[in-house]
């Protein structure tokens, strides 16, 4: 079925943190494809782009059909969103339980929470995040980089910027063995200056699109200032579908394709180019959505054999560096197949600037913003608003990224620990999503094992975050973005969630029941909130508007984004209740299939 045009991409809502967006998933059609689709050539000889309805061109000059962007005021509330995720909490909100001084550790910075009840361990919070040095903060740098381009960020003392101010960086020079604030030239793909002599894909710089329901393959894909084209030429068209769930792919239509290319300043990016445009790009540190990204992306780039493995070259939309964490590099150096103690491919980035919106139609580094580039041939994986998946694709994929996260780090291939250590871990949170009652579930936990107590946050060494998992059978956690790493526990671990209340629209109750599911020897078990008493609105106007709406009413973004952005209140009786019942199943090493119970149902959705 051809793909019908769409409407342009909306940032909203998300699954994971209250720092973060989500999404209303569109309700019209996806783009669908098939595997051998491609540049079919009518009688005249003209291209079209394959699986799009042929359309009569109007005019045969060079015309272009300029994609229509985000609305403003889609635009307007996503910037809203994103800076009502940093206002200071309301006077008699409950606070952040305290995190143990990491001296002179930015707000930000990793620490793994202590406390002072007894019978209770920590985690180590070894990783400060920042330190000074010449009266600058700077940034740690830790984990996989791209060749020859190894940063960290920057800022005078006492001037930290904000989210999207353009950052400052410094730059290693392997060869002075030095942090310098020279760019090396391998930051940036160059490509080739208007190539006389290429030999286009298809024999034209017409686009081809290769596309099936996980992911879409371009020959000849072109970028402009922020914006992919299809290169059309000829009487016959197509229609403009989505490229990803930010972005609309445009059509570019023009009498000849040659022509054009002799009359316009463009450059060449040879090879095999990933495009990744992170679907919530207002809050990159939600590394719960960008698992659901990567996974799948391992699958498909074993199974898609043509396509290099690691790619030519990545390319990061939207995002700075700074944004690149160290658990995104990590986990996108596992995706792309890159082996330990081996650099990430180069990355292209788009130009910084310290607008949202100007950063999304920004150029990419290195080029003017009259260049149009060409990519030789790119990959774009579907995200799960595209018509695409949020995990593996196989169960032998799963198991294999896990045992290769697991080398890249030098830690022993993960297996079966008999026994199983009776250890539980609870994973707090800071932000959001506090359990108000904390120091009675800690009591209750105590009951079933040595329990100990940890905080990740962007700036925790990937290494601690895997350790841990690595070492713990038990995890309990309210649904966080940070159960990401629940994937990378050992087999026959298991993970305790507790869900908060009137969170279970579009699946996002299941976002990582789904991953572990494919992991097939991890145990997930939930606990659903179900009740107003549960739920402590942060925000004052969230409890008045939405705290005594029912389930099934919550099904608008701003209703779920309350929701992200509360504290719940955890049914002692009902939580000891389910470890009773499944721990000794867990303990005793149960197969999951057989210690399996119903994921529970929220009330009125069954």
């Amino acid at each position: 079925m051809p793909p019908r045009k769409r409407g342009p991409a909306a940032a909203a809502v998300g699954d994971g943190d209250g720092d973060q967006t989500a999404s209303t998933p569109s309700r019209e059609q996806q783009p669908n494809g098939t595997d051998n689709a491609g540049s079919s050539r009518g009688r005249s000889g003209r291209a079209a782009v394959a699986g799009n309805p042929p359309v009569k061109a109007t005019q045969q000059r060079p015309s272009w059909v300029l994609g229509r962007g985000l609305p403003l005021a889609v635009l307007l509330l996503a910037v809203l969103a994103a800076l009502a995720a940093q206002r200071r909490l309301p006077a008699g909100s409950v606070p952040a339980p305290q995190a143990a001084s990491d001296g002179g550790a930015s707000a930000g910075s990793s620490s793994s929470s202590s406390s002072s009840e007894p019978g209770v361990s920590t985690g180590s919070g070894s990783g400060a995040g920042t330190h000074e040095e010449g009266g600058l903060v700077v940034a740690d740098a830790r984990g996989f980089f791209p060749v020859g381009c190894k940063w960290r960020e920057v800022h005078p003392k006492g001037s930290e910027p904000a989210f999207w101010d353009v950052r400052q960086y410094q730059y290693w020079d392997k060869a002075r063995g030095n942090w310098t604030d020279t760019q090396p030239a391998a930051c940036i793909v160059r490509g080739m200056r208007s190539p006389t002599h290429w030999k286009w894909r298809n024999g034209s710089p017409r686009t081809a699109a290769h596309c099936n329901d996980k992911y879409c393959i371009y020959d000849n894909l072109w970028f402009n200032n922020g914006r992919f084209y299809l290169l059309v030429d000829g009487e016959t068209g197509v229609e403009p579908w989505k490229l990803t769930r930010n972005m609309e792919l445009n059509i570019m239509h023009v009498a000849n394709a040659s022509d054009f290319l002799a009359s316009t300043q463009h450059a060449l990016v040879a090879g095999d180019t990933l495009v990744f445009d992170f679907v919530f790009f207002l809050h990159p540190t939600a590394i719960g959505h960008w698992s659901e990204m990567l996974f799948p992306l391992f699958s498909i780039l074993r199974q898609e054999r043509k396509f290099a493995r690691p790619p030519t070259q990545f390319m990061q939309l939207h995002l700075k560096r700074a944004h690149m964490m160290e658990w995104v590099r990590a986990n996108l150096a596992t995706a792309l197949g890159v082996g330990p103690n081996r650099d990430l491919p180069p990355i292209m980035w788009q130009q910084e600037v310290d607008q949202i919106v100007k950063q999304m139609g920004a150029p990419l580094e290195g080029y003017s913003p009259s260049t149009w580039v060409a990519f030789d041939r790119v990959l774009v994986v579907k995200d799960i608003y595209t018509g695409g998946v949020r995990t593996f694709l196989s169960r032998e994929d799963a198991h294999l990224y896990r045992k290769m996260l697991y080398a890249q780090y030098g830690l022993p291939p993960p297996k079966l620990r008999k026994p199983l250590p009776r250890t539980i871990t609870f994973q707090r949170k800071r932000a959001n999503r506090r359990v108000v009652n904390e120091p009675e579930l800690l009591s209750m936990l105590r009951e079933f094992g040595e329990v100990r107590v940890v905080e990740f946050n962007a700036s925790t060494p990937f290494r601690e975050q895997l350790e841990v998992m690595a070492s713990t059978t038990v995890l309990v956690s309210v649904h966080t973005s940070n159960l990401a790493n629940s994937q990378f526990m050992q087999p026959g671990s298991a993970v305790f969630e507790i869900i908060q209340r009137n969170w279970f629209w579009h699946g996002l109750d299941k976002s990582f029941q789904v991953q572990t599911a494919m992991m097939g020897d991890i145990h997930h078990y939930a606990l659903r909130c179900r009740h107003a008493n549960e739920t402590v609105y942060i925000e004052e106007r969230d409890r008045h508007r939405f705290g005594d709406w029912e389930p099934l009413q919550c099904n608008t973004e701003e209703c779920v984004e309350a929701h992200t952005n509360v504290d719940v209140r955890v049914d002692i009786p009902a939580f000891r209740a389910l470890l009773a019942d499944r721990l000794p199943l867990v303990f005793a090493g149960w197969p999951v299939e057989a210690a399996a119970i119903p994921w529970p149902v929220q009330d009125g959705a069954e």
